[in-house]
């Protein structure tokens, strides 16, 4: 009887983790089962923040957030540097992005298991940290992309080469403004940078799903 009871709620519990994923746009659309995404996997979209078309603007790009995929407990979660850094259900980032549409990118030469524990351990040591609004290369905060660069170089990766702020379109007047928002007369335009389309564009990854 115990032996019943036990696989009745082993049973509910499997339907609703099931049901929980595949009802998801994502599955529906692009992925079959949870098994096609891996580690280390990249997944960008256009956040709907207040500063998301001033990012667009300056760097001549839809992707304005990105995270990265870990699973535990054989579930896919995006680490991700918002306010605060913190681990975010996979299905909610997709959500949070414009008409839950997204783009993931791998890692092409594929990472090794010491990697991914490697880049683990270093995620969750930021957990809890500020979003670095002022896009500084300081460990102190973070911002997304600036995340996600470091996770990889944790993991012995250079993605792409940091730019500074003088190679992005900050003359416009939505960049104009949240510049003297919030720098004032401190802005400095050799301060390291790296966005999110830069990953993106790395020669080092590879498209694996699109919806955008």
């Amino acid at each position: 009887m115990k032996k019943l009871i036990i696989l009745s709620i082993l049973l509910v519990l499997f339907s609703f983790v099931y049901n929980n994923y595949t009802d998801l746009p994502f599955y529906k659309k692009e992925l079959k089962n949870v098994s096609e995404l891996r580690d280390g996997d990249i997944i960008f979209h256009t956040s709907k923040s207040n500063q998301s078309q001033m990012l667009q603007v300056a760097t001549n790009s839809e992707l304005t957030h990105v995270g990265v995929i870990f699973f535990r407990n054989g579930l896919p979660y995006v680490f991700e540097a918002v306010q605060p850094v913190k681990i975010t259900r996979l299905e909610n980032f997709i959500d949070r992005g414009v008409d839950g549409k997204y783009k993931i990118v791998r890692y092409k030469d594929g990472l090794t298991k010491e990697q991914i524990n490697l880049g683990i351990t270093y995620s969750k040591r930021q957990l809890g940290k500020n979003y670095d609004i002022k896009f500084q290369w300081s460990d102190k905060k973070m911002y997304c992309s600036e995340l996600v660069w470091k996770i990889y170089k944790e993991m012995g990766i250079d993605l792409c080469d940091p730019k500074t702020f003088s190679n992005y379109n900050i003359s416009s007047p939505e960049v104009q403004k949240a510049i003297k928002q919030r720098y004032g007369s401190t802005f400095n335009m050799d301060e390291q940078v790296v966005a999110p389309v830069d990953i993106y564009e790395s020669s080092l990854v590879q498209t694996v799903f699109n919806t955008l």
